[in-house]
């Protein structure tokens, strides 16, 4: 069995690639691309990400979980591979068929279709996307290799060819082929380990249960994030969609970094559950939590105090009335990770994803009341839509919550404590913050004062976080703090 840290690293290095390459394509196309046109573009990628749950029909989740619990059984591993792979491309061709049918009725503007057939290159793309089976291998050596490769390739690509305002046909075209080379690679990489094979009608009807769980699981997402954007593109302005879509983006480009080390641990939960290893699950989930809080409660609330900073960084002045758009998001990350823990690590990976999906869509159902009321007002603001998505994510966690309690399914002791531990103490960072607002002013255009800003109020927040940890002596950072102590006089 591959070594858990190493697999934690290799998945990381591929978070940093996926925020590290971004980062800079993103700040040079917000600076190079039309508000206009680059809004047009985020409207048909809303509308694409309505169809790509549908495409993939829950396999992903599905398949590291069950894949995870048959690797070492060849036969069962190709049967089950097989399966999985029929039931996507069957899934990916119908789904696409709709995705053309339903275009006109969503934008009537033919440049907004054009960007829609171009993107839907992408939906296409779900037919090799078996992202599933690579990681139930424990293939993040290979994908870290890949993602690298795909990422210089995109990055070259756009300074090669989108250089003017209105060049967003050539930016949709890169980003379609990069997706489908990306995962057409890894399907040629994981044929030397599986081959298809004849699936009796009888496995799929097996499987039509727990998949139409998930189907249900991935779509109920679609009713938060991406729901907000739809009314947004519907009520506002093409700038305002851009807002909503860069915050997003930025946030959780950045908190995927942390999510990505932590989601490693899902096979080898699997791994446990399937064993009946109920020390080594709880375990694992207890120091996965503790982990992933110590290092997203200073991220998100970090990123409130430095919200509209990062967005001038990262998309422009041009782009700075969407910094408050940046800091509702980066608040919402700290629940975010918590929902993380108790949906994905503990019910699903629990074998309870049609009770999953039935509480992801009470809380979608929530937001949809909350962002029908906004639009029935004519509210237009960005922020207030993510203030709703966090409102129903806050009653979807005490759902879930209650669920786990309920079932006994594990211990949420260590859990909660460790997120309420250090979302408190990150909750200094703010006064801390308007300390340095105060004492450096800056007028947010890119120069020294607004750097000095920066840089002081990264400084002053890492060493209160670093104190007020040392003072209740915790146990993530003394762990980090020896190993460290110990490599450098070893």
């Amino acid at each position: 069995m591959k070594d858990i840290r190493l697999n934690a690293l290799a998945n990381t290095l591929v978070r940093l690639l996926n925020i590290f390459f971004p980062l800079i394509t993103t700040a040079y196309l917000s600076r190079i691309l039309s508000k206009q046109l680059y809004g047009e573009f985020n409207i048909a990628n809303t509308y694409l990400n309505w169809f790509i749950p549908f495409a993939t029909l829950g396999v992903y989740n599905y398949g590291i979980r069950e894949i995870s619990k048959v690797k070492d059984n060849a036969e069962k591993l190709n049967t089950m591979f097989s399966t999985l792979f029929y039931i996507s491309l069957f899934c990916t061709a119908v789904t696409t068929v709709f995705y053309i049918i339903i275009m006109p009725i969503y934008s009537k503007s033919p440049s907004v279709h054009l960007l829609m057939l171009i993107l839907g290159v992408q939906l296409i793309a779900q037919i090799f996307y078996i992202e599933w089976i690579n990681e139930a291998f424990e293939n993040y050596t290979f994908l870290f290799y890949k993602t690298l490769f795909i990422r210089i390739l995109m990055l070259v690509s756009i300074f090669a060819f989108v250089k003017e305002a209105d060049d967003i046909v050539q930016y949709a075209i890169i980003m379609s082929a990069s997706q489908f080379l990306n995962y057409f690679l890894s399907y040629l990489w994981i044929k030397k380990d599986v081959k298809f094979v004849k699936v009796p009608l009888e496995n799929f009807k097996h499987l039509i249960k727990p998949l139409i769980g998930l189907f249900l699981l991935a779509n109920a997402g679609m009713l938060y994030t991406n729901l907000d954007l739809t009314f947004v593109s519907k009520i506002g302005a093409p700038e305002q969609v851009s807002y909503y879509a860069n915050g997003q983006r930025m946030i959780m480009l950045i908190s995927g970094v942390i999510s990505g080390a932590i989601s490693v641990s899902v096979p080898r939960l699997s791994y446990y559950i399937g064993l009946e290893d109920e020390k080594s699950y709880q375990d694992l989930i207890n120091k996965s939590s503790s982990i992933f809080s110590f290092f997203m409660a200073p991220i998100g609330m970090g990123l409130v105090a430095l919200g509209v900073h990062a967005t001038v960084i990262m998309y422009g002045t041009r782009y700075m009335a969407g910094g408050i758009v940046t800091q509702v998001f980066a608040f919402r990350a700290i629940s975010w990770a918590l929902e993380i823990v108790m949906g994905t690590q503990v019910i699903l990976i629990r074998g309870f994803e049609n009770k999953l999906s039935i509480f992801y869509i009470i809380g979608g159902i929530c937001n949809l009341i909350f962002d029908s009321i906004l639009f029935a007002f004519g509210v237009s603001s960005p922020q207030y839509y993510i203030m709703t998505t966090l409102l129903s994510e806050y009653i979807l966690l005490f759902i879930e919550y209650s669920f786990i309690k309920k079932n006994n399914l594990v211990d949420l002791k260590i859990v909660i404590h460790s997120f309420r531990k250090y979302t408190f103490i990150t909750v200094g960072f703010l006064p801390l913050s308007f300390l340095v607002n105060h004492l450096i002013p800056t007028d947010m255009n890119m120069g020294i004062p607004f750097i000095l800003n920066i840089a002081v109020t990264i400084i002053v927040c890492c060493v209160y976080y670093g104190i007020a940890l040392i003072v209740t002596k915790d146990e993530v950072f003394m762990e980090m703090f020896n190993k460290v102590k110990g490599r450098l006089h070893g």
